[in-house]
């Protein structure tokens, strides 16, 4: 996405009351009158009935016209796919559970003339392989899982129909109703994206995923607080860190992807499948394969780190092969504007194209996978090809996981298309021949880029290497520069790194606190990060024999500047 990086036990919960269906999490709900089949099946013979239904959801689309948002006068009712319904009871007990199909239709059995009434919950559960277990939650609200509730109802004698529809909560021109359908809307898009996994990998057995969503989830920059809605943006986390600027003490974030719902904040992003999408692809990289991102902000034109690139324009391209559309939206300012990027053409607003491009690596990815073929691109992969690599060698690679070390791997479960592929990488101004981008000339206006991963030699003699910001700071492109280490035997090792001025680069100043971070296939080994020292050291650290990539950064380079700051760096053992 292009933008930076609810059940509680339910006796618990509160109740919002509709027009016969209520929806409890305290945060979500809406509906219709429950809908009865004027010619019910006959009655069966034996002591129980079977109560039949669909439940839909309401969608609002995107406006036909790009830049006009979300068009609440065309909304549709859509299938709530696999999602767990329970027969409840008296004191809440589940008399029956079944799963919607995938036109939303579902098929319970219950004792006659018994009181009840049906729950459609914001889960989407399957336990022989394929599995998966994705909820809905309200981070809002004690992570509650939303659930839709219709009124309480007898079974009677006869078979019967009954439907459940979660209604948008729109009005004239704002929400003015509980907006029920949101969660299921997230849910259908995470039905989508599993879908697609699985016809590449049929027995896939998906972590348990959560999604939280709640209408207090806002845009906001200055404090992180998830537990409160303060989400800067919608993203996926690994999760495990420390919420330290709640209001109360703070709390471990869990893992999931967290969506953005305040519509007065002017974002919400429940509606939003290419945002959806996109961060079900950080959640595939993060648990399939492997992401090396930082993170960070990113935008239109922005040169990026090329670790930040590839893992923004993968997620941009997966939320296209999932809803089989190029043009990636995300709706803003309410419902009324919207940003998109088509993968399928050439963006100006992201220059001319390069590694360090989330718009090239999005278009290259979708052109790999689609069948329409344009001028320069002469591959038709399809998705499981590109899962394949995704998930194999993508995910082993020595390098940095980027463009290059992906268009590497997908040659090589595809070796009949490597010349297209090539083609169509260089199509995007990217030259490099392998994972470590070995011959790439594109320095995106910085020739101190290139060698993207430069060589270093156990003790051979010190290098010297410059870092600016030019592009910004911490994600982007020339702010962290990396060094390529082969060793063919096991080694005591140490990493010195000192800031110097470098003569041959006029105007550069000396590092003022140089950090250092060892990668072993993306895993952090060794790091060196003391604060406020021009040296930095990993001292006699033991590394076994292998590749390993060096990144070197200045810390203090807090904000852009093109003056470079310039370090020496050194590389001994035994």
């Amino acid at each position: 996405m292009l933008k930076i990086a609810a059940l509680r036990p339910f006796a618990r919960c509160g109740f919002i009351a509709l027009i016969g269906i209520m929806l409890t999490a305290c945060g979500g709900g809406g509906g219709e009158s429950p809908t009865f089949s004027p010619n019910p099946p006959a009655p069966p013979s034996g002591s129980t009935v079977t109560i039949t239904g669909k439940v839909t959801f309401d969608r609002i689309p995107f406006d036909a016209q790009a830049g006009q948002g979300l068009n609440p006068a065309a909304t549709i009712q859509q299938p709530a796919r696999g999602i767990v319904v329970e027969a409840i009871g008296a004191s809440n007990q589940v008399l029956a559970t079944t799963s919607t199909d995938s036109n939303g239709d579902f098929s319970v059995q219950v004792a006659i003339d018994t009181s009840l009434q049906l729950r459609a919950k914001a889960q989407l559960v399957k336990t022989t392989a394929p599995t998966w277990d994705v909820r809905v939650l309200n981070n809002t609200n004690d992570d509650a899982l939303y659930v839709l509730d219709s009124a309480v109802f007898n079974s009677g004698t006869a078979n019967s129909v009954r439907n459940l529809r979660a209604a948008s909560g729109w009005g004239t021109t704002s929400y003015t109703g509980t907006r029920a359908a949101a969660p299921f809307a997230i849910l259908d898009t995470m039905y989508r994206a599993i879908q697609l996994v699985t016809t590449a990998s049929p027995s896939t057995q998906f972590p348990a995923l959560n999604v939280y969503w709640s209408t207090l989830n806002k845009p906001t920059l200055s404090r992180s607080c998830f537990e409160e809605g303060d989400l800067g943006t919608s993203f996926y986390t690994t999760g495990g860190f420390d919420q330290t600027q709640c209001d109360t003490v703070g709390r471990t974030v869990p893992e999931g992807i967290y969506v953005l719902g305040d519509f007065q904040q002017g974002d919400t992003d429940e509606f939003d499948q290419h945002v959806l999408a996109h961060e079900f692809g950080h959640y595939l990289e993060a648990r399939f394969a492997r992401s090396d991102s930082i993170g960070g902000e990113h935008g239109d034109g922005d040169k990026l780190d090329l670790r930040v690139a590839f893992g923004e324009g993968w997620g941009n391209a997966f939320s296209g092969m999932v809803l089989n559309d190029p043009v990636y939206r995300d709706s803003f300012d309410g419902m009324s504007d919207d940003f998109s990027i088509d993968m399928e053409t050439d963006d100006t607003r992201f220059s001319d194209g390069g590694w360090y491009s989330e718009a090239s690596v999005g278009e290259i990815i979708w052109d790999m996978f689609d069948s329409t073929n344009e001028a320069g691109d002469a591959v038709t992969l399809g998705f499981a090809p590109l899962f394949s690599a995704f998930i194999g060698e993508q995910s082993t690679t020595d390098a940095l996981t980027s463009i290059f070390s992906f268009v590497t791997a997908v040659k090589a479960v595809a070796p009949a298309s490597a010349a297209a592929i090539d083609q169509l990488r260089n199509g995007e101004q990217i030259f490099g021949t392998d994972a470590f981008a070995t011959g790439e000339t594109n320095a995106g206006g910085d020739p101190t880029v290139l060698p993207v991963y430069r060589p270093i030699v156990l003790n051979q003699a010190q290098q010297s290497v410059c870092v600016r910001s030019a592009n910004g700071v911490g994600n982007t492109l020339g702010y962290s520069k990396f060094f390529r280490l082969e060793l063919s035997a096991n080694a005591l090792v140490t990493v010195a790194v000192t800031g110097l001025p470098d003569p041959a680069t006029p105007l550069s100043l000396a590092a003022t606190d140089p950090d250092i971070f060892v990668y072993r296939r993306g895993v952090v080994v060794e790091a060196g990060v003391t604060d406020d020292d021009s040296s930095e050291v990993i001292l006699q650290r033991p590394l076994p024999a292998g590749t390993y990539v060096i990144e070197v950064q200045d810390f203090d380079l807090s904000a852009p500047s093109s003056i470079p700051r310039c370090m020496t760096i050194a590389v001994t053992g035994t």
